[in-house]
């Protein structure tokens, strides 16, 4: 009789095989931990608005949301340099498609702000998303600013006009 020791050429083929189809299979979604979700920007964004619509009813301070469309990135701040708040990226699924301040459409190439001004006066703004999330087809998102409190409402698909 033989004494055995170690793995035969099939045990072990059979182990990297399952390895590696766990590691086919968990690959996607480990490459995108981390990165803040749709539901998490849209989140921030919604807490953010109505913080600066305080911030310009209350207190008086203009703030400004500001998009940048090409680095993928939003932030807000006071002017004067006050306090800045950091840029935070909106992930690598999530683009924005198109931003509309008062009913004007504004380039896509360039910085845009959004004004809350004093006295809680901010512009009816539209900012347009799309979602290439890894389950199925992209989906188009619209944020709606309010301009009478500042909230935020998240429509489904691109929503120009009010019904």
């Amino acid at each position: 009789m033989r004494n055995s020791r170690g793995f035969t050429l099939i045990e072990l083929s059979v182990v990297l095989f399952v390895l590696g189809l766990i590691l086919w299979l968990a690959a996607p979604r480990l490459a995108t931990v981390g990165e803040p979700g749709r539901n998490g920007v849209f989140r921030q964004l919604a807490s953010g608005s109505e913080e600066a619509f305080d911030l310009a009813l209350f207190e008086k301070k203009e703030t400004r949301l500001v998009l940048d469309p090409e680095s993928g990135t939003y932030s807000f701040q006071l002017p004067g340099g006050k306090k800045e708040y950091p840029s935070r990226p909106l992930g690598s699924r999530l683009t924005i498609t198109g931003i509309s301040i008062d009913g004007s459409e504004r380039p896509l190439d360039i910085i845009t702000e959004i004004r809350y001004l004093p006295g809680g006066r901010v512009p009816a703004a539209r900012i347009f998303f799309r979602d290439s999330g890894a389950e199925g087809a992209p989906t188009d998102w619209t944020l709606k600013i309010n301009p009478f409190d500042g909230s935020v409402d998240v429509l489904p698909g691109t929503v120009v006009k009010d019904a």
